[in-house]
């Protein structure tokens, strides 16, 4: 059941913002078909029997009408992500779901990472020396683990190419997970860098060594 919300979340999504983006254009011709089945009314009280032709439009009609006000149930207050400006991508990453909103692939020389709903908005990443942040990254909560060594990382967010956002996400415990960096006084972790890495992960261990090292996510 999981498996099939996953799937059809996202499709549902895409329908809802497409209604969002052309809902004036939808609801004139809601507005033709409700005139044609107003003219097929009155060939009907006429007496031509059209009274089937005159329901189906009318059935139109009201679809058309209709359909922007579920898209914006389905996805209240809700624009699609290319009309969106820069900190509204980033205020809006935090709402999506990592699991059902987002898929990748992560390789051993690189990870990327896009929106379902629009692939052009993706974070990247490369494992090698140009995306390395730190090689030997030191902080307490990064090396407190069996295996204390730890490496920063760059993740980038890109749409349609043109680069947005940088954060850094460091590999702990053998890279065994992607912990995002916490405030330095508060050791907390912004809600947007932790979206971020639950994104990114795949082994599930996020939470269990957030708690491990300590830390905390705002707002949580």
């Amino acid at each position: 059941m999981t498996d099939i919300i996953v799937k059809v979340r996202p499709c549902l999504n895409k329908v809802a913002l497409w209604i969002k983006e052309y809902r004036h254009a939808l609801r004139v011709i809601g507005g033709i078909f409700f005139c044609l089945a107003l003219l097929a009314g009155l060939f009907w009280i006429g007496g031509k029997e059209i009274e089937p032709v005159a329901f189906v439009l009318g059935l139109l009609s009201s679809l058309f009408f209709a359909s922007p006000s579920v898209a914006e149930y389905i996805l209240p207050d809700r624009k699609p992500v290319k009309e969106m400006t820069f900190d509204e991508i980033l205020d809006f990453i935090p709402e999506t779901d990592p699991e059902s909103d987002w898929y990748g692939i992560s390789r051993d020389w690189s990870s990327e990472y896009f929106l379902r709903e629009d692939p052009r908005l993706r974070f990247r990443a490369k494992f090698g020396d140009e995306g390395i942040q730190c090689e030997d990254f030191k902080e307490d909560w990064a090396n407190c683990h069996p295996n204390s060594k730890a490496t920063g990382y760059w993740y980038d967010l890109y749409y349609d190419g043109a680069f947005l956002d940088r954060i850094i996400l460091v590999a702990v415990d053998g890279a065994r997970t992607m912990l995002p960096t916490p405030d330095f006084k508060s050791r907390k972790i912004k809600l947007y860098n932790y979206r971020v890495a639950q994104i990114h992960d795949s082994t599930k261990s996020l939470d269990d060594y957030i708690r491990r090292s300590n830390l905390e996510v705002e707002n949580s």
